[in-house]
């Protein structure tokens, strides 16, 4: 799959696009069974709960412990379109997936997620994409993810307060009245929605949060991390945090998610 000029256009001028359809219903129903089988082995420390009841939060390194997930980690339909946008080979920094609990899943504070990956693992430079895979419809009420169009051209937004939970990760939140002069600019918000399968490519930079999900329906996003290969990170975290594996990522056959066992490797 290779994204148009128009795409191209589009990404650059505000941050993000949104591919339809990306992956099939058969394709979902796999990484969905894949997610509900490490769901109910979650006593491991890949696996984070909310901090205010039982759901779980994020999955982090699912590709390293299990085959369906590790097939879309080397799936060549975002693996494509996301080299043209980095301009060459590419490595993942980062797999991790939102299951954003019906009624309970909690929100995100406004943060850019290079400022993480900065400072957290020493990542040199924003060239770096976040590839967001739709599990479930992501629609205007079940808590979708927010983001200001076209923030990311501020670049790296240095006055931020670090939010670190207890598994680890530290979301750099961005102070209220930067978020209010980013939106007074020009750039307003947009909730970023679709059916499942929908796929999203977005700059590193570009600000983002969202809202909890007070509805009974999921909202689902696992979150391709991905970094140029000359842009390599030297992290203190565990390998399912940040991968150590700069190397360029190779792609599997297109039909690889539909071939999946449900094992793990």
């Amino acid at each position: 799959m290779k994204l148009s000029a128009q795409q191209l256009a589009q990404f650059a001028e505000r941050g993000y696009i949104t591919v339809a359809a990306l992956f099939d219903g058969a394709e979902i129903h796999a990484l969905r069974t894949a997610l509900a089988r490490i769901k109910a082995s979650s006593h491991q420390p890949q696996v984070v709960r909310e901090r205010t009841n039982q759901s779980v939060r994020l999955v982090y390194g699912a590709h390293l412990f299990d085959d369906t997930w590790n097939r879309l980690a080397h799936h060549p339909r975002w693996i494509e379109p996301a080299c043209q946008l980095l301009g060459g080979h590419l490595y993942i920094h980062q797999l991790r997936i939102n299951p954003k609990a019906a009624f309970d899943g909690q929100g995100w504070w406004w943060h850019q997620d290079y400022a993480t990956w900065r400072f957290e693992d020493g990542m040199q430079e924003p060239r770096a994409l976040m590839i967001g895979v739709f599990l479930d419809a992501m629609t205007p009420a079940n808590g979708p993810l927010m983001v200001i169009p076209g923030s990311h051209t501020y670049g790296h937004i240095e006055r931020t307060s670090p939010d670190q939970d207890s598994s680890g990760y530290t979301v750099m939140d961005i102070p209220r009245e930067t978020i209010e002069r980013l939106v007074q600019e020009g750039g307003g918000i947009e909730a970023v929605t679709g059916p499942a399968g929908t796929a999203l490519f977005m700059h590193c930079n570009l600000v983002h949060g969202s809202t909890g999900n007070i509805t009974p329906f999921e909202r689902t996003i696992a979150y391709l991390n991905v970094a140029s290969v000359d842009n390599p990170t030297r992290s203190h975290r565990a390998e399912w945090f940040a991968n150590r594996d700069c190397s360029p990522l190779q792609s599997l056959d297109d039909d690889c998610l539909r071939q999946a066992e449900a094992t793990a490797i």
